[in-house]
């Protein structure tokens, strides 16, 4: 596809993954026309912002691992010492992913979650769609994966609401910093040792849920304790986060775009098409890492092996090289595959949940309340 020439900027582009921007695709349209590989060697960044340069990456395990983690901070600490699929390569992966991909298939997902999902949703919304007004990220976006994950995992509802504080802390960090702050460390050594208790428990009463899962591959060999315990908070946490962010996102663009909503809530058959659009305009994870195994040369600069390497999703999915007019929002589009659920070995195994709880969200908050406007902080 042609890419117009565009005016160079006066001034370097410089971008920093540690520090959150209120809009960051103007910048990720510079790193595409100005740095594709992003180099600050002082701070030790590198970073790759094209669709086609992220999806080779991403698919390049051997070459940009997982081993240290995929994130740019300290989070994999919250799953330490074991049991971050996303953080490790093969053959721990295949192990650990294993043990989980049958319960994610997309059909089982839906023929399992469907009819929950939508009576919570409907539970949720009923609450404030009669008030006027209400917060679409802690009233509906966070709650309705909050709950689902919860159930899945086998907890009580009576736990769901500590579980959900508990969830909130560990989304703490300091802008700029790496190092987690206490209070993110104190919900995770809260929710180690009240999953441990639940798992302990699963062994005499066993159900039909994620710890039972993952529980009885501990018993046949498979996974080890602390394994358990990691994977048990992996999916706690990512189980909330992407969703929320979908949504959250979602119910924001639709605002500032209502004749998309206008003709999405005319023809709510195109809700699939529409997530996938979605969930490509602005991914719930903007970016994760990768460290380089050897020596890579690209754009006339060589990552040194031992480096972290960026690959910001959300920059790849706005690359004009793959979309046409990637910067508008167009529910008609034709789905093309996006990085926004990642590439390759780690892609989400939880995509299929997130895009089904997203839809029904939208469509029975489109019941309730078809023109919510946002009226205050975002």
């Amino acid at each position: 596809m042609h890419v117009p020439a565009r005016e160079p900027a006066s001034d370097p582009v410089a971008w920093n993954p540690l520090v959150a921007l209120e809009d960051p695709y103007p910048v990720f349209r510079r790193l595409r026309d100005e740095a594709p590989l992003y180099a600050d060697e002082r701070r030790g960044v590198w970073a790759f912002s094209r669709f086609e340069d992220v999806q080779r990456a991403a698919r390049d395990w051997e070459t940009y691992s997982s081993r240290d983690g995929n994130d740019v901070d300290d989070t994999t600490q919250l799953f330490a010492p074991a049991g971050d699929v996303a953080g490790v390569d093969p053959p721990v992966h295949t192990r650990l992913r294993g043990v989980l991909q049958h319960a994610f298939r997309p059909g089982e997902i839906r023929a399992r979650f469907e009819p929950g999902v939508r009576a919570k949703a409907q539970d949720l919304i009923g609450r404030f769609a009669d008030a006027g007004r209400a917060d679409l990220a802690q009233d509906l976006a966070r709650p309705l994966p909050g709950i689902m994950i919860c159930t899945w995992l086998g907890f009580p509802a009576d736990d769901h609401a500590q579980l959900l504080a508990w969830f909130e802390r560990l989304l703490d960090r300091t802008p700029g910093e790496p190092a987690l702050p206490p209070t993110a460390l104190y919900a995770r050594d809260q929710l180690r040792v009240y999953i441990a208790a639940m798992a302990e428990d699963r062994r005499t009463n066993p159900g039909d849920d994620l710890l039972t899962l993952l529980v009885q591959a501990q018993d046949g060999g498979v996974l080890s304790r602390d394994e358990v315990l990691g994977s048990a908070i992996l999916l706690f946490l990512a189980g909330i986060t992407t969703t929320a962010g979908l949504i959250s996102n979602s119910l924001f663009h639709l605002a500032q775009h209502p004749d998309q909503r206008t003709l999405l809530q005319r023809e709510m058959a195109r809700m699939p098409q529409a997530i996938e659009e979605l969930v490509r305009f602005d991914a719930p994870i903007q970016s994760l890492v990768r460290t380089a195994t050897r020596d890579v040369a690209a754009y006339g600069g060589v990552i040194p092996a031992g480096a972290r390497v960026s690959l910001i999703w959300a920059s790849a999915n706005r690359d004009e090289r793959r979309w046409p007019d990637p910067d508008r929002l167009d529910i008609t589009r034709e789905p093309q595959r996006h990085l926004s659920f990642g590439e390759g070995i780690h892609h989400c195994i939880g995509a299929p949940l997130a895009r089904l709880e997203a839809g029904v969200a939208l469509e029975e908050l489109f019941k309730r309340v078809p023109d919510y406007a946002i009226t205050g902080p975002t």
